[in-house]
């Protein structure tokens, strides 16, 4: 039989053993989801990557937010990029709907283990989106047009893009979601841009932008063409509970 002073020192040299890093806790993102008059917005969710590609299911999705617009999510220490999606439907991946509401450009943070990083995430829809960049600069102009597929028919559901280049990860400038007409509506800077559509968002490759135009004043008709579907391979979701 061990005696009782033999047992104590085996299990505090035991306790001693165990590595630190198996004593630290995660990193843990926290914050408020806010509507974009600053009020807090239930039923959103916080997804995180671990690349800069949020172009695919995310790797980390946190549990929908509270009355109060709060969240919390643990994750393994590291560099993350992360938005704040509200989803109207039952979908929890694929393409944004028309009444579904986004943070924008991804936020990017990192951490070591028993870190908080405490943000807030902002979201609009694309209609409130365009109507804010609209009102925050009176020299904009208005472009509208009609999408249309390769035979000329007008396409719903998809929407136009604009930016000063050609090409890149996310355009500057997009419009809302197009009803069966195909119509669109950009509200742009004067001079040259690059300008064109897509069937989803955010866009499932790096855009590129085929057509070059200058404007100098509103335009009425500007019709640009959708480009066919591009199908999507994603890596599978890891949702932490």
């Amino acid at each position: 039989m061990i005696p009782l002073i033999c047992r104590y020192l085996v299990l505090s040299l035991a306790v001693f053993l165990v590595p630190a890093a198996a004593l630290a806790g995660p990193l843990v993102l926290t914050g408020r989801v806010l509507d974009g008059g600053g009020q807090p917005v239930s039923g959103a969710e916080v997804y995180v990557f671990n690349s800069v590609n949020v172009k695919r299911p995310a790797d980390f999705i946190s549990e929908k937010s509270g009355a109060d617009g709060r969240f919390q999510l643990a994750l393994p220490p590291g560099r993350y990029w992360s938005m704040a999606i509200q989803r109207q439907g039952a979908a929890r991946v694929g393409p944004l709907g028309t009444s579904d509401r986004f943070s924008g450009e991804p936020l990017v943070f990192e951490g070591g283990a028993d870190k908080q990083v405490v943000t807030d995430f902002t979201i609009l829809s694309l209609k409130e989106s365009a109507l804010r960049s609209h009102k925050r600069n009176e020299e904009l102009i208005k472009i509208t047009g009609r999408l249309l597929d390769s035979s000329g028919a007008p396409v719903a559901g998809v929407y136009a893009l604009a930016d000063p280049a050609p090409n890149g990860e996310l355009p500057l400038y997009l419009s809302t979601w197009t009803e069966a007409d195909g119509v669109y509506t950009l509200y742009l800077p004067k001079g040259k841009i690059f300008l064109g559509a897509a069937r989803v968002f955010p866009p499932v490759n790096a855009y590129h932008l085929e057509r070059e135009v200058e404007f100098d004043a509103d335009v009425v008709g500007e019709d640009l063409v959708v480009p066919p579907d591009t199908p999507q391979i994603s890596p599978p979701v890891a949702d932490v509970r």
